[in-house]
């Protein structure tokens, strides 16, 4: 079984699927990916195109946290005894988790969720709701607990 699990690393985020999946009766023979994905970053700036700003000295620790986030989680798989990678990629989060799901060829997506109005969804998007619709496999959504 192909599991893939999408992780924000905010240490103190109880949806983050990291600090939930660990304990899960996962099947001995699971391979498991721990995708961490660092999002580009766009200045918000009025009156100025995007391109006049360089955000690379931003960029550049967001990757390395991403990094950092999955292998991290990784570890943990492994000194579980399970067979896990820690990935990262850039970009947007759903498209990330989506594309690698499906070039993967993931048997299960684990992801995250937070409870939020729909005003909140409607303005800041659910990485999870939208990973839910258009996965190419069965999606486990681990809720926040706050």
């Amino acid at each position: 079984m192909k599991i893939l699990v999408a992780s924000s690393g905010n240490e103190e985020d109880a949806a983050d699927p990291g600090h939930g999946v660990f304990n899960f009766p996962w099947p001995r023979n699971a391979e498991v990916h721990v995708l961490s994905v660092a999002e580009v970053i766009y200045p918000l700036m009025v009156g100025m195109v995007p391109d006049a700003v360089d955000t690379t000295d931003l960029e550049v620790p967001t990757d390395e946290q991403a990094k950092a986030t999955a292998e991290r989680a990784a570890q943990h798989f492994r000194a579980l005894g399970f067979a896990a990678e820690g990935l990262y990629r850039k970009g947007d989060p759903e498209s990330a988790i989506l594309d690698y799901a499906k070039e993967w060829g993931a048997d299960l997506i684990v992801v995250g969720s937070h409870d939020r109005s729909r005003m909140e969804r409607l303005l800041l998007r659910s990485v999870s709701e939208n990973v839910v619709r258009h996965a190419p496999c069965s999606v486990l959504v681990l809720k926040h607990q706050g």
